[in-house]
């Protein structure tokens, strides 16, 4: 009697168990949004965007909407972030470091990307594991709102935008005896009707292995320069239509030095890091997506972090038994803007 009573005590301890399999799991310490850690796992995050989005724009973060850590896995502790991103004046391909890179304001329809990020932090490391971005523009209503007068967005393909950009490259080829450069791509653009009839335009050129003279040959002898001798200049130009169809044009261009290692393809509907820029879009879109299961610990640390909903860690006592923490900390997020 006494040993089916025994058995029966074992077995009703199981069925406790299994029915409440991640309340006696540690989840991990709690951190808050504007916690210094947080932010050094953001910067981290914010570094493998950037080197994976070779079109469009550099970005920078403006605030964590959401952080989570699991602790206890075989491979460290597993971060969870949501990042609120904003883009920059820096085109992908420039050398200028992203913390010296000015942000765009919100009357020219700042473009804003979402992002969740799985990181590892290991031996005080962090690793990115996963990532998933999309971005947006600011509504038309807020900007105009704001500016009643400013111009929003060109569709990158519009017709007026692809001729003032062959003026422009025209014209900065015709001023530069030296290399001949091809359009890498257009980054933005904006068509002013009223009052002026006015098209400004930010674009991207790449160096070939022409001169302008060699060009004159024809444009098929000339490729764009590739692997470490990739060469490339951020311009921006206004092309002005006076009533009498006479045309001004005015372009600036910064030509990098040659950087080793940064080679980006030209804009085309699908590369291989899954970047989409449809011809009608009006901005560079930061579509990027690698939140596949890279292990099985950081993949249980996502699934346990969305099952559980709790914002405390769970104390144990020196026997390994949970005890309830007499102090439930609440987390603080979402963090503060840092721009707008």
């Amino acid at each position: 009697m006494m040993r089916l009573l025994l058995v029966s005590l074992l077995l009703s301890q199981l069925l406790i168990c299994l029915a409440f399999p991640l309340s006696t799991r540690p989840i991990g310490r709690v951190l808050d949004c504007d916690d210094p850690e947080t932010h050094e796992a953001a910067a981290v995050a914010l570094h493998h965007i950037n080197a994976g989005h070779h079109h469009g724009y550099k970005y920078v973060v403006n605030r964590v909407e959401n952080v989570k850590v699991l602790s206890g896995t075989p491979s460290g502790e597993i971060f969870l972030l949501e990042l609120d991103l904003l883009e920059t004046k820096c085109p992908a391909v420039s050398p200028t470091p992203v913390q010296n890179c000015t942000v765009r304001t919100i009357i020219e329809q700042a473009v804003e990307g979402d992002c969740d990020v799985r990181l590892q932090k290991l031996g005080g490391n962090f690793t990115v594991r996963g990532v998933n971005c999309k971005s947006e523009l600011d509504s038309a209503e807020t900007i105009l709102r704001m500016c009643p007068n400013c111009s929003l967005l060109a569709p990158l393909s519009d017709t007026k935008v692809v001729h003032a950009v062959d003026l422009f490259l025209l014209k900065f080829n015709k001023e530069n005896n030296t290399v001949f450069y091809k359009l890498h791509e257009i980054g933005r653009a904006q068509i002013q009707s009223v009052p002026s009839n006015k098209v400004n335009v930010e674009f991207v050129v790449a160096a070939t292995n022409c001169s302008l003279a060699d060009a004159h040959l024809g444009l098929r002898a000339c490729d764009t320069l590739s692997g470490d001798n990739a060469h490339y200049g951020a311009c921006a130009g206004t092309l002005f239509k006076h009533q009498d169809e006479r045309d001004e044009i005015t372009v600036q261009c910064t030509v990098y030095e040659p950087q080793p290692g940064q080679d980006y393809h030209p804009v085309t509907h699908n590369d291989s890091l899954g970047f989409i820029v449809p011809h009608a879009h009006f901005h560079h879109n930061l579509r990027h997506s690698s939140l596949g299961h890279h292990s099985s610990e950081s993949s249980s640390a996502e699934e346990h972090l969305s099952a559980t909903h709790v914002n405390h860690a769970v104390k144990r006592s020196i026997t390994g038994e949970p005890v309830a923490p007499s102090v439930t900390k609440r987390q603080s997020c979402p963090g503060k803007k840092i721009f707008f």
